[in-house]
C-alpha cells in the first residue's frame, strides 16, 4: 500500500496514525506507506508505533497542489527522506506550485497518476499508478506496453462513510464555504477506502502484475 493519508493531511485527513496501523494489523499488512499531502508531521509518531504492530513502514509525501495530485515521492531511505523534505520546503516557503514532473531524485521512487497521464519517457525510478477506477482505460492507454512501469495504486484516505463525512467539513473550512456550497472538485473521492488486502488482489484480478510490482516497489525501501 503506497499512498495512504493520516490526518496530517491537513483539512483533508482523518485517520490518527496508530488507527491506520491498528486497522493494517487487523488485515495482516506487513508493509505500508504513509504518504501525507504537502506533510510530513505524521511521520516520526508513525515510524516509532509501526513497530509495536509488526509492520515495516515506510515514508514518502503525496504532493499536490491543492487538492490536485501531481505525484507520490516514496523515500527508499533516509537519503530519499531527506530529499523529499528538502523539495517539499523549498515550494511551501516560496509559495511556488508544485510541477507536473518531478525532479531527479536519487533516493525517491515517484509515482505520477494514470489520470494525468505523463507524456514524457520515465526514469528508472519513475512509476505509473494505477487507481481500481484507472483500469476500464488502461487497456488502451499506451503504458500497457510497458507494465513494468504499472503499479496498482489505491488511495486510502478513509475507512467509512463517517471519515468521509468528516472530511466534507474539512474541506468546506480550508475553503472558507458552506458544506452545501462545497465543490465535488474540492472533495476526495469516497472510494478511497482502507480494505483488506484480499479485497484489493479481486479490485485487481485481472492484473496480478500491479500488485506484484507494488509489493517489490515496498520491498526496495
Amino acid at each position: 500500500m503506497l499512498n495512504i493519508h493520516s490526518y496530517y493531511s491537513f483539512k483533508f485527513g482523518v485517520i490518527k496514525p496508530d488507527d491506520l496501523l491498528s486497522q493494517a494489523k487487523e488485515y495482516g499488512i506487513t508493509k505500508m506507506a504513509l504518504t501525507d499531502i504537502n506533510s510530513t508531521s505524521g511521520s516520526l509518531i508513525f515510524v516509532r508505533e509501526a513497530h509495536k504492530y509488526n509492520i515495516k513502514p515506510v515514508l514518502g509525501i503525496d504532493f499536490r497542489n491543492g487538492v490536485k495530485q501531481q505525484f507520490v515521492g516514496i523515500a527508499k531511505n533516509n537519503e530519499g527522506f531527506q530529499e523529499l523534505n528538502e523539495f517539499l520546503s523549498s515550494h511551501l516557503h516560496q509559495n511556488i506550485p508544485i510541477p507536473f514532473r518531478a525532479p531527479v531524485f536519487k533516493n525517491v521512487f515517484v509515482i505520477y497518476p494514470f489520470r494525468k497521464t505523463p507524456d514524457f519517457d520515465l526514469n528508472e525510478n519513475e512509476f505509473i499508478g494505477i487507481r481500481p477506477a484507472d483500469l476500464p482505460r488502461l487497456w488502451s492507454s499506451k503504458w500497457r506496453k510497458q507494465p513494468e512501469k504499472l503499479i496498482a495504486f489505491p488511495t486510502i484516505t478513509f475507512r467509512h462513510k463517517r471519515d468521509f463525512n468528516t472530511h466534507r467539513l474539512l474541506r468546506a473550512i480550508d475553503n472558507n464555504t458552506l458544506l452545501s456550497k462545497l465543490p465535488k472538485t474540492e472533495e476526495g473521492d469516497r472510494n478511497d477506502l482502507f480494505q483488506s488486502p484480499k479485497e484489493f488482489e479481486l479490485l485487481f484480478t485481472d492484473y496480478p502484475y500491479l500488485l506484484k510490482n507494488a509489493n517489490y516497489l515496498l520491498s526496495q525501501c
